[in-house]
Order: structure tokens, then C-alpha cells, then sequence
């Protein structure tokens, strides 16, 4: 997965960080939690790096690599239920217990 290389960004804890712009072009700060290859597409699990819920239970999102124009990387939340599970059971079968609900 090199070409996740490039966007990552490490603090002092060690948490990869990304940025994503969204269409409004407003950048939001995720934490990678893993990545996975599946079907010859590039995914990612990730949290908000900025969490402004007081609970203990972090969510977290799976997006998928759509697309690259240059240096830049272009992703996608994953919204098909079927590809959602099976991307999904390939994060359960990695580590299993990330303590968030996906």
C-alpha cells in the first residue's frame, strides 16, 4: 500500500494522520486505525482525530481509494452494504477488538 505513504503524517503518539478535503473544500484530520487491500482496492479504517462527543465509544468509517490525479489521493466513503461487510470482516479479522464501533 505505498501509495498511502505519501498522505500520512505521524505525531508524537505514533497515530497516523491524514487530511481529507471535502467537496466544500473544508480538510478534516483522521486517524488511520489499519488499512486493507481487497479486490485490488486500497481502503482505509479511520476515526476523527478531533472527537467533540464526551462518550467512550469512538466511530469509525471505511473509506476506499477512488482515484489519484498527481500527488493527490482521492477517496470515497464505502456506502454498498455488501462491500461495507466484506471490507468490514477483512478490519474484524486483522485485530478484531480496535475498541470502536465500525
Amino acid at each position: 500500500m505505498d501509495n498511502f505513504d505519501d498522505l500520512m503524517e505521524f505525531d508524537d503518539a505514533d497515530d497516523v494522520i491524514i487530511i481529507i478535503t471535502d467537496e466544500e473544500g473544508i480538510p478534516h484530520e483522521f486517524i488511520v486505525i489499519d488499512t486493507v487491500l481487497h479486490k485490488g482496492s486500497n481502503y482505509m479504517l479511520v476515526t476523527p482525530a478531533i472527537d467533540d462527543d464526551d462518550s467512550d465509544t469512538f466511530e469509525a468509517s471505511i473509506i476506499k481509494e477512488t482515484g489519484e490525479n498527481g500527488d493527490e489521493v482521492f477517496y470515497s466513503l464505502v456506502d454498498d452494504d455488501n462491500e461495507f461487510n466484506e471490507v468490514a470482516a477483512l478490519f474484524m479479522e486483522n485485530d478484531g477488538d480496535y475498541g470502536i464501533e465500525i
